[in-house]
């Protein structure tokens, strides 16, 4: 559960920023893409709707599918739509008829008199009041106040079913407590599934100390970044040690240029993503942006160890650095700040890197020191 909050933190938090940072409008071949702080869709589309922001409304008559990222996601829709696809904080649905329905968000509600096939939902609070042909729910709090003609799976640890539930064919839970059933839910055709937590007493034991593998793990980490770091040398030794020495007067302008990229890429990729012959591009520039990232640690860390270790071998300052980096990441309340910093260096050196030079820029004037 804690992995699908963090990806769904993470997802909703890059749409916001795509939403307030860029305002984009495209429409191609009865598709329709919109892009803004706030989209509010009043009219009819013939074919798929896309629309990412911080507020999005969508009051029109869609025949195709319906992609929806954002804050707040209202979708209201009085004729037939395709499929459904809405991830945001709050998510809101009432659609009179639709193929499938998948939502994720903090609070996720399918509204009385909303029709589909299948109904697929996750997140912290579920609320379902449609008529739906199949239904999955997995959330914190689970409600069911809606009719599900055939099968329904749900699993949470607070599930309530309202007066107005009605399963047609068969219902499986999976939770502590066994919910208490309406008489409109025959039981014969209910099955419970008791999910069981960690023994309190092998909790309290994890807390008030370090389990072996946590420590292998972190000692296997360590070695890694340091690995990295004798291998980044090896081969970019110069160029490092070039960082080095403009570290002090740099930074800052550093800084800034990663800020830019680690808002300005992932936006730029997914506005690429509309055309077909830009995907390809957008997902190598996902992977590399990716990559830069996982490296961000032991990049700072080389960096940092020939600033401070200038008389020390290369590759030991090197180590040293990366090691250090990474043993600081285990703080509990140091990992977060520190880690971003270490991700805006790496991209604003790269952005510097990767920039137009002419051929005798005297910006660089020794690449190749060892």
């Amino acid at each position: 559960m804690r992995t699908i909050k963090a990806l769904l933190l993470s997802v909703i938090t890059i749409l916001s920023l795509a939403g307030t940072a860029s305002a984009a409008n495209f429409d191609s071949a009865g598709n329709k893409f919109d892009m803004a702080g706030d989209v509010i869709a009043d009219k009819s589309v013939q074919g798929d709707y896309v629309a990412f922001g911080q507020t999005v409304k969508l009051e029109a008559g869609v025949t195709g599918d319906i992609i929806a990222g954002g804050r707040s996601i209202v979708i209201t829709d009085d004729n037939a739509v395709q499929n459904i696809f809405a991830m945001g904080q709050t998510v809101t649905v009432r659609a009179k008829s639709a193929r499938n329905i998948y939502g994720a968000g903090s609070d996720v509600t399918i509204s009385a008199g909303t029709e589909a096939k299948g109904v697929y939902l996750a997140g912290a609070s579920l609320n379902f009041g449609g008529t739906a042909t199949d239904l999955y729910m997995a959330g914190t709090t689970v409600t069911v106040d809606g009719s599900i003609l055939n099968d329904a799976v749900i699993r949470s640890d607070h599930i309530t079913f309202g007066r107005n539930a009605t399963v047609g064919g068969h219902v499986t839970i999976y939770a502590t407590v066994k919910p208490e059933l309406p008489p409109t839910i025959d039981a014969s055709k209910v099955t419970f599934q008791r999910v069981m937590h960690r023994n309190n007493e092998n909790a309290s034991n994890a807390v008030r100390g370090i389990s072996r593998m946590a420590v292998i793990m972190g000692i296997l980490a360590i070695v890694t970044d340091v690995l990295l770091a004798i291998f980044l040398t090896l081969f970019r030794g110069g160029y490092f040690k070039q960082r080095a020495v403009e570290f002090k007067k740099r930074w800052g302008k550093t800084l800034l240029f990663g800020l830019i990229a680690l808002i300005v890429i992932p936006v730029a990729a997914l506005i690429c993503m509309v055309t077909i012959v830009a995907i390809p591009l957008s997902i190598i520039v996902l992977i590399v942006y990716g990559i830069v990232l996982y490296l961000a640690p032991a990049v700072t860390g080389i960096v940092l160890g020939r600033l401070l270790l200038p008389r020390l071998n290369r590759y030991l300052s090197s180590s040293l650095g990366a090691a250090a980096i990474k043993i600081l990441l285990f703080v509990p309340y140091v990992r977060v700040l520190l880690y971003l910093a270490c991700a805006l260096y790496t991209l604003g050196i790269t952005v510097f890197w990767l920039r137009p030079r002419r051929e005798n820029n005297t910006d660089d004037p020794k690449p190749r020191i060892a």
